[in-house]
């Protein structure tokens, strides 16, 4: 059963992910992940891995416990000792998105919030490769930024323009467009 969605609301105006959900999955995926006490403070600060997480309850997706936990737990082998396998490649350009199908699976649920959360994501994701271009050029590791394979204005101006046109507050608090696009992927940035 899909819950109904309004502004990223529960139908009674209750939060749909709150902070003791947050602190309750963060909490217990950093234990599966072996994390000390300071690495388990800069999850809970971090947030991409929150918006990941938060991204299921928010969209009223069915199982959002078991796919926040899944996205939570990919996202962490994507900037821990495996983030080698999840560096881009020529094979992500397919699309803005196409890096994140492994954290894009949902059931269920109101599909504009879905996109919205995911396009923050992407955002985030482009940013990222802009800032990175002479470091990454240094290190030989593709960027579609630098390999033209995106444009940096027109994706930004795209990502902004389906961000601004769904509206959810709860999210906004959790990955504020003036500064989410700036956030770091990692633990501790």
């Amino acid at each position: 059963m899909v819950k109904t969605v309004e502004r990223g609301l529960s139908s009674a105006g209750r939060r749909l992910f709150p902070e003791g959900t947050w602190r309750s999955i963060s909490g217990d995926v950093a234990r599966a992940f072996g994390m000390g006490e300071a690495e388990t403070a800069s999850l809970a600060g971090n947030n991409i891995a929150r918006l990941i997480t938060a991204l299921p309850f928010l969209a009223g997706c069915e199982d959002a416990k078991r796919t926040a936990v899944a996205h939570l737990g990919t996202f962490l082998l994507s900037i821990k000792e495996t983030k080698p396998y999840f560096n881009a490649t020529p094979r992500d350009s397919a699309s803005l998105l196409e890096r994140f199908w492994l954290i894009g699976d949902f059931r269920g649920g109101d599909r504009r919030i879905i996109e919205r959360g995911m396009s923050l994501l992407a955002l985030n994701m482009i940013t990222d490769y802009q800032r990175d271009i002479v470091e990454d050029e240094t290190l030989g590791k593709y960027n579609p930024i630098a390999a033209r394979d995106f444009d940096f204005k027109s994706a930004i101006d795209s990502l902004e323009k389906t961000v601004q046109g769904i509206d959810c507050p709860e999210m906004d608090e959790i990955a504020p467009m003036r500064v989410f696009p700036m956030s770091w992927w990692v633990l501790g940035g």
